[in-house]
């Protein structure tokens, strides 16, 4: 088990300059069809979940808050027990949540997929007479 996970991580620090030289794209290119599989969909996982996840975190805080009143306004054991649990399920909701958005940004941002692309190139111009492009 030991060697596998050497082997894994050997393998990682072989692969990882692919990645460093990769080369940047952009999320507005997906809807010309211009981005490969993986980064059209990184992009339009990115932009899903930043279209559904104020939804669910605004969901979570109110699941969150129906159990802290829960708690608070019952006056039986077992709904307080209750009010408990919806408390901590809505802890830990919101921290999948905001941790599944913090990773797609992440990766979002490893491979260059953000929404505007600062990578780019100024080509050296050499100027002519008569030529004021440069």
């Amino acid at each position: 088990m030991k060697n596998k996970i050497l082997g894994f991580a050997g393998l990682g620090l072989v692969v990882s300059p692919m990645f460093a030289f990769a080369q940047t794209t952009n999320c507005n290119a997906v809807a010309l069809g211009q981005l490969g599989t993986l980064d059209a969909l990184l992009c339009k996982i990115g932009s899903l979940l930043n279209s559904i996840v104020p939804v669910l975190i605004a969901l979570g805080v109110v699941y969150f808050i129906w159990g802290v009143v829960s708690y608070v306004i019952s006056d039986d054991e077992e709904a307080k027990k209750a009010g408990k649990d919806r408390m901590i399920y809505g802890i830990i909701g919101l921290a999948v949540i905001v941790s599944v958005w913090g990773l797609v940004s992440i990766l979002k941002n490893t491979f260059g997929l953000g929404g505007s692309n600062t990578n780019t190139v100024q080509v050296p111009c050499i100027p002519l007479p008569g030529n004021t492009s440069c």
